[in-house]
């Protein structure tokens, strides 16, 4: 490809599947090349040579300010790439898929790695994330499998969705102060991952940000975070102990879901609605506290919790979901608060009602007796709360 090219077209080499090599003379146009959709022939051919000889190591020269999107592509034939101080930015899809790539070098100038930029460098071992960089795209690294050790520096503020996903060879990782939000993904199925630090700066953990992490045995959640998303740590089975903080006042559905290392939890006074799903299948779990500021308790939020022996239900709850605590079958004792008996979804109590003993305040008995979910009931006591 001659050195006059500036853009490659959508899908222009698709389906080219017998291509072997990709022959250039100039690096530096090679990295200014636009390429659209589908459209870089290494893709197929996987090797690329520079003036004749297939590049392994490649350096890119100091006149490069940027590396544009798609430019290194499935190149597997690259096993080291040292990025100059020239660069700036390193763009999306630049590097994805060299599953040959052991070493990277990125130069102190880049201030943003792209989305995708090495997702699929299945030999990647280490990578030093420069303190220019404030952003780490979207699937960044993701299926680094060989990836054992990342050092973000201070200069990050943002990690973006699934960035380390699937990194199972990661064991820690700290986030710095500076990182405010952890997205959606980031460290989902990192099942080496065994130790983990958030920054205090950070306020939100995404859906899924450490699902899967099945060596995780415990997290410290900063104070700052007022909302822990939808399965963030579900199937975080070797989890033992985690601390939510104060300020949250969301747990979302399924946020701990298969954790079944998990023995006790005490859920916050800030927390209003505890999410579907949110403990079930917590197999382990013994003990819940759930404050006083929680109004409804979601669909299967402890279905099969098959440990839990007794539950307190707070007199503001208003509503308890289907199957919320369906199979928990070690149940025993349940303590309802509510002077009005809560609304109850479908097999809210199913497999329990048989053997638990229901306690209400005194003067509710009769009221909890004609209630639908709560009428099923063999045992319901009166007492003094």
């Amino acid at each position: 490809i001659g050195n006059s090219v500036t853009t490659i077209g959508s899908h222009t080499f698709s389906g080219c599947s017998s291509l072997t090599g990709v022959y250039i003379t100039d690096i530096a146009k090679w990295c200014a090349i636009e390429f659209e959709d589908n459209a870089n022939p290494l893709s197929y051919a996987h090797n690329l040579y520079l003036n004749g000889e297939l590049v392994t190591e490649l350096v890119i020269p100091d006149s490069v300010t940027s590396i544009g999107n798609c430019a290194f592509y499935n190149c597997t034939s690259l096993t080291s790439v040292t990025i100059p101080d020239s660069v700036t930015s390193i763009g999306s899809y630049t590097f994805e898929d060299c599953s040959g790539l052991t070493s990277v070098t990125i130069g102190n100038s880049v201030t943003t790695i792209g989305s995708h930029t090495f997702s699929g460098c299945s030999s990647l071992t280490s990578v030093t994330i420069p303190d220019g960089v404030t952003t780490i795209g979207s699937w960044a690294f993701q299926y680094c499998s060989s990836l054992t050790s990342v050092t973000i520096p201070d200069s990050v503020t943002s990690i973006g969705s699934g960035a380390f996903y699937n990194c199972t060879s990661l064991t820690s990782v700290t986030t710095p102060d500076s990182v405010t939000s952890i997205g959606s993904y980031t460290f989902e199925d990192c099942s080496g991952l065994t130790s983990v630090t958030i920054g205090n700066s950070v306020t939100t953990i995404g859906s899924h940000t450490f699902s899967g992490c099945s060596s995780l045995t415990s997290v410290t959640i900063p104070d700052g975070v007022t909302s822990i998303g939808r399965g963030a740590f579900s199937s975080c089975s070797g989890l033992t102990s985690i601390t939510i903080p104060d300020g949250v006042t969301l747990i979302g559905d399924y946020a701990f879901s298969s954790c079944s290392g998990l023995t006790s939890i005490t859920i916050p006074d800030g927390v209003t609605s505890i999410g579907s799903g949110a403990f079930s299948s917590c197999s382990g779990l013994t003990s819940v506290t759930i404050p006083d500021s929680v109004t409804s308790i979601g669909d299967s939020a402890f279905f099969n919790c098959r440990n839990l022996t007794s539950i307190t239900i707070p007199d503001g709850v208003t509503l308890i979901g289907d199957y919320a605590f369906f199979k928990c079958r070690n149940l025993t004792s349940i303590y309802c608060k509510a002077i009005v008996p809560p609304s109850t979804g479908n097999y809210t109590f199913n497999s329990v009602n048989a053997t638990a003993t229901l306690y209400v305040p005194t003067g509710c008995k009769a009221a909890y007796a004609a209630a639908a979910g709560w009428k099923d009931f063999k045992t319901i006591k009166e007492t003094q709360f």
